[in-house]
């Protein structure tokens, strides 16, 4: 059925392009989608917003709608016979229409088979088979398949003619025409009836008419046809509010009269009556009985409804479980009490004059009850789609007829996908990301219902029918809106920005993000306590550890707190005399500062337990390695239970913290991904140990020692600082809007939430590795930049321009010797200085073609007489900070480390005397030279010199691959996010940490970005200059590297990225303030989908169906296991 590509698979182009082409399903929706944005654009926008009047035609002419509805009809058909449709219900269909056919109606229902399905509809399946029988058709041949499917086929053509007739009353004769085709050739209704083959367009046809009967006051009517309804499928006995709401309001609240309660009491009865003589035939009581076991079918939260139940992994689950006590059935009902309420306050309050509500009120009850009660299969929200889209015809409003398409989009992609697993993958319960994006666009459209609800059309009076002319309508000519001021020329002569000062609001802004951020990211950040006492292997102890459990124990497991060598192994002895030991085998602790079972070794790997078939009394671990530190040792029987030697004191530091032990490890007790390298050389900075990790630069791990030194040596001790410079990168952002936006408290607040809720930022400051620090410092070094450039050094004292002039150059000094990603930055820094200095050359050369002028209050003679002398201050001032300052904080970060060199002859002498790999140039220079001259200075330089040397060697030359490795181009995608952990919890739920971006972030990024290129050369746009200027920066050096590289690598470029499309904010509400309530929904979705992915980002247990079915969008997400 090819509707793969709602389930984003991992394609190659090739691949990609084939599965479009053979995908009917994707390439209808979207050009529904297109043509629905047109169609308003150039066709219905200009009725709906009153900007044209058409006359009023009251001509009688049906070839046009005849001609719609017969290439409708016959685009149907080919459908219809092309796809066999759901198997299930199609075979069912066919059964169905056999077994009344040959058995009669009066015995249907008594046969032994499954039968639920009304009456109404059986009836029709009857004439079915009679057609089918009289003209020999086959039962399961492309006519008989066609048969089965036209009577839903045809209930689509006459919703269709039923939109046409209820377009005429206020559209002309072309947009009614192009609305009933808009309807007829829906992609949902199209794949409804005619591929699936399914009847919800023939009682939703009767809803129709009910709820239209009923605007209309034709009450009595209205009753007849609901019948009708209920008599082909149950569904319609949801909507039975609208005869109540109806009847309260036209009958007892409208000039009530006992004549007219008698004339409606009589024709309610009247109509019950006929419902029951219509089911007469079929078995009165065996139809009441079918009518409950079918509304009693199904007891499930959901049955590939992709809504609430879904979202959370509740697809296909029992009702009947509990959530806090109370069985989902409970909360189902409440659903539906709420649905009816909530209709309720439409109908008689909300809605109160507005005629649409007589549709709205029950696409509410339908829309609320899909989401959120229980038993609702894929297809339960038709019916919403086509009161919506009457809705608008009784109301026309641009935001009615965007919720019509919307609901029309998701819900084909829940049908879609539904159909698609069970036609390709032969499967009932679907899976995918799709399940989770499908329901959240749902509610999304659930929502914009209600604001749909509430917004007013202009009804403009209608011309008469008369001769054509140019008077047939009438142009509502809107304002003209005056052109925006042409953009300033980059070269204008400008002063030092003035900003507004920091305001109360700006402070309670600020303040109430950075509180809310913070408290959600120190919350399980990890445990503040661990093994601190240590074993260390020794030339006296020889490396050797003999247990006497003083009797014979049986042995299951042996755990332990590895300290700072990774891959210790140990030679595991077992005896039940002590002198005579047999050994098990090398086992091996692998991971520092974390729980190890210790395994069995790669050469000795027949299994990862012991369980030794006999009870030992002696256990004997012997060190293999030349050094190894044990913080802590828990030896666990078969039931989980620890084992205390009785020799436990002469190894007290082995058996002194037995509590911190965890019997499932997890990143709460210790270290996880690159931790193991980052955090265990912050401890051995504290200690004065050689310093393991050497392939960045030492002041990120030394920040990170001092959150080890006020916490302690565990895992929310190495942990916090980088949290805390998480938290502390907000203000800078709030300060940057600030510069940005000129002041918009708004706009600064923005960004920063915005920067605040991306899950990279999340997820990247709450690890113990250095990248935090290093986009820390970027965002500062840019910020201080900024600032500077907006100041002028010829309205402004020297002194003041060199506060962030200076500020940007230690900032960048920090960075550099953080990682060396931030270099990348300095280097566009310098470009940045250099240009703003050529703005002032700029300036200069201008004030000399008019030497009298004055500019933004600056004499053009004081430019010139001012500028060299300013110009050489600022160069000189750039090389004592950008060069000495920044170089100092560079060199002095290698102060706390140590390389395990005692002098810089030991430094350099194996490569200076490595003939097989010779070293030469300036570096070999400079080896010679810090060698022949040994003092306290040199040897710092040494250490800064050869590791850099080292950092080099290692990024240049690195050709590992990994499995969560992904490229520069696929960043802004997401394509491969950064797998951190996962762990099973005992019971059942899943933890796991990945590395990725707010979709609402970084998708959107993409396309912000072109639109600052758009603005940059066409607009001459500085602001988006900038912008573009800092991420490029941040993310063009990275296509140059050929090693491997990770998603978290784009972490530097992500603050840029919110400010662009925070940018397009600014210039959207600047266009028209009703953007802002706009910007307000997109902002409150990415705190959405920030609380929806928050258990993948931050290790909070979670049911595997739910990060499965909700939130793995696409396959080449791995988010647990």
């Amino acid at each position: 059925m090819g509707a793969k590509l709602f389930v984003m698979p991992d394609l190659s182009i090739e691949d990609m392009i084939q599965t479009i082409k053979n995908s009917g399903y994707a390439v209808a929706i979207l050009v529904f989608l297109a043509v629905c944005i047109l169609v308003y654009i150039y066709k219905i926008r200009y009725e709906v917003e009153g900007c044209v009047v058409y006359r009023e035609d009251k001509k009688k002419d049906y070839v046009n709608i005849l001609l719609v509805l017969g290439a409708a009809f016959l685009i149907k058909s080919v459908l219809a016979v092309k796809y066999a449709g759901h198997g299930t219900d199609m075979n069912c269909f066919y059964a169905w229409s056999d077994m009344i056919f040959d058995n009669g109606i009066s015995k249907f229902y008594y046969l032994d088979a499954f039968t639920d399905y009304p009456p109404g509809y059986m009836a029709i399946l009857w004439v079915i088979a009679g057609i089918r029988r009289l003209f020999g058709i086959g039962l399961t041949s492309d006519a008989g398949r066609w048969l089965i499917k036209l009577v839903p086929m045809l209930a689509d053509l006459g919703t269709a003619y039923l939109v046409y007739l209820f377009s005429k009353k206020k559209f002309s004769e072309g947009t009614s025409l192009i609305l009933a085709g808009l309807y007829a050739l829906n992609p949902l209704v199209i794949l409804d009836s005619s591929i699936w083959g399914q009847t919800d367009s023939v009682f939703t046809l009767a809803v129709i008419l009910t709820c239209y009967l009923c605007m209309e006051e034709k009450r009595i009517q209205a009753y007849f046809v609901y019948i009708v309804g209920v008599l082909i499928k149950p569904q319609a006995i949801m909507f039975a509010p609208i005869l109540i709401y109806t009847i309260i309001e036209q009958v007892f609240l409208k000039n009530f009269n006992w004549q007219k309660f008698k004339k409606d009491l009589i024709g309610g009865l009247a109509a019950i009556v006929v419902m029951f003589g219509l089911t007469a035939p079929f078995g009165l009581g065996k139809v009441i009985s079918q009518y409950v076991d079918t509304m009693g079918s199904y007891e499930y939260c959901s049955i590939n409804a992709y809504n609430f139940w879904a979202m959370f992994g509740k697809n296909w689950a029992s009702q009947n479980d509990r959530f806090l006590g109370i069985k989902y059935s409970t909360y189902g009902s409440l659903a539906i009490v709420a649905a009816i309420a909530l209709s309720a306050w439409l109908f008689f309050k909300k809605m109160k004059e507005d005629k649409s509500k007589y549709f709205v009120s029950m696409a509410v009850i339908c829309s609320t009850m899909f989401l959120f009660s229980v038993r609702m299969h894929e297809r339960y929200l038709f019916p919403a789609i086509v009161l919506v889209l009457f809705a608008f015809l009784a109301k026309p409003t641009r935001e009615m007829f965007f919720t019509y398409v919307g609901f029309s989009v998701v819900c084909f992609m829940n049908v879609a996908h539904v159909l698609y697993y069970f036609v390709e993958k032969d499967s009932t319960g679907p899976q995918g990301g799709i399940i989770g994006i499908t329901a959240l666009l749902t509610m999304g459209m659930y929502g914009y219902l209600y604001f749909a609800a509430g917004r007013n059309t202009q009804i403009l009076s209608k011309m008469p029918a008369g001769k054509k002319n140019e008077k047939n309508y009438i142009w509502k000519r809107k304002p003209v809106r005056e052109k925006a001021e042409n953009p300033k020329p980059w070269g204008d002569i400008r002063g030092t920005v003035k900003l507004a000062p920091f305001s109360k609001k700006d402070g309670i802004a600020l303040g109430v993000i950075v509180a809310v951020y913070a408290a959600v990211a120190l919350i399980n950040l990890g445990n503040m306590s661990a093994p601190v006492t240590h074993w260390d292997q020794t030339e006296e102890n020889g490396g050797v550890i003999t247990l006497d459990f003083g009797k014979e124990q049986n042995i299951d497991m042996i755990h332990t707190f590895l300290g700072n060598y990774e891959d210790r192994k140990f030679m595991a002895e077992v005896s039940n005399d002590g002198k005579n030991y047999a050994q098990i085998g090398e086992v091996k602790a692998t991971s520092v500062f974390c729980w190890n079972n210790l395994s069995k070794t790669e050469e000795d790997a027949d299994a990862d337990t012991y369980n030794l078939a006999d009870k030992y009394r002696y256990l004997r671990l012997t060190s293999q390695d030349q050094e190894s530190v044990l913080m802590e040792l828990v030896i666990t029987d078969a039931h989980g239970n620890k084992l205390m030697p009785v020799n436990r004191n002469e190894y007290p530091e082995l058996f002194d913290e037995q509590d911190e032990y965890e019997a499932t490890v997890t990143f709460h007790s210790g270290t996880y991904f690159d931790e193991i390298y980052h955090a265990r050389t912050a401890y051995e900075m504290i200690h004065g140990l050689y310093n393991y990790e050497n392939t960045h630069p030492p002041l990120g791990k030394y920040i990170m020692s001092l959150g080890i030194r006020i916490f302690g040596m565990n895992p929310f001790g190495w942990r916090i600082m980088g949290t805390l410079f998480g938290i502390g990168m907000l203000p800078f952002m709030y300060f940057f809007g600030r510069r940005l936006f000129r002041g918009k408290t708004w706009a600064a607040s923005a960004l920063t939430f915005l920067f605040a809720f991306d899950f990279m930022h999340f997820t990247q400051t709450r690890i113990a590795t250095i990248d935090v620090y290093g986009t820390f410092f970027i965002i500062a070094m840019f910020f201080f930049m900024y600032w500077y450039s907006q100041m002028n050094f010829y309205d402004t004292p020297l002194w003041k321009t060199f506060i962030p002039l200076g500020l940007s150059a230690v900032m960048m000094g920090l960075g550099c010797a953080s990682k060396w990603t931030a270099v990348y930055a300095a280097a566009g820094l310098a470009v940045f200085f250099f240009a703003i200095m050529g703005k002032r050359l700029y300036e200069y050369v201008k004030a000399g073609k008019e030497p009298e002028g004055r500019t933004a209050g600056i004499e053009h003679s004081y430019i010139r007489e001012v500028f060299y002398r300013k110009l050489w201050s600022t160069l000189g001032f750039c090389v004592l900070f950008f060069v000495l300052v920044a170089g100092t904080i560079y060199l002095c970060s290698y102060i706390p480390f140590s390389d395990g060199c005692t002098d810089n002859v030991a430094r350099f002498e194996y490569q200076l005397t490595d003939t097989a790999n010779p070293v030469g140039g300036v570096y070999r220079g400079i080896a010679e030279f810090l060698e022949n001259h040994q003092n306290g200075f040199t040897e710092l330089v040494g250490k800064m010199v050869k590791n850099a040397n080292t950092m080099y060697n290692y990024h240049s030359q690195l050709k590992a691959t990994h499995p969560y490795s992904s490229t520069w181009y696929q960043w802004p995608d997401m394509y491969r996010p950064m797998f951190y952990y996962c762990q099973t919890l005992t019971n059942g739920l899943k933890e796991g940490i990945s590395a990725f971006g707010n979709p609402l972030v970084w998708w959107a990024g993409i396309p912000a970005f072109i639109f600052m290129l758009y603005r940059i050369f066409c607009r001459k746009d500085k602001t988006a200059l900038f912008i573009s200027f800092a991420y490029l920066v941040q993310y063009v050096p990275w296509m140059l590297v050929p090693r491997c590289t990770f998603a978290y690598h784009y972490f530097p470029s992500v603050p840029f990225v919110c400010m662009m499309i925070v940018y397009i904010m600014v210039l959207l509400r600047q266009r028209s303030e009703k953007w802002f309530k706009w910007i307000l929904l997109y902002l409150a979705c990415a705190f959405v989908l920030f609380v929806l992915f928050y258990p993948v980002l931050s290790g909070a247990p979670v049911p595997e169906t739910f990060v499965r079915d909700c939130l793995r969008w696409r396959e080449s997400w791995v988010l647990i296991y």
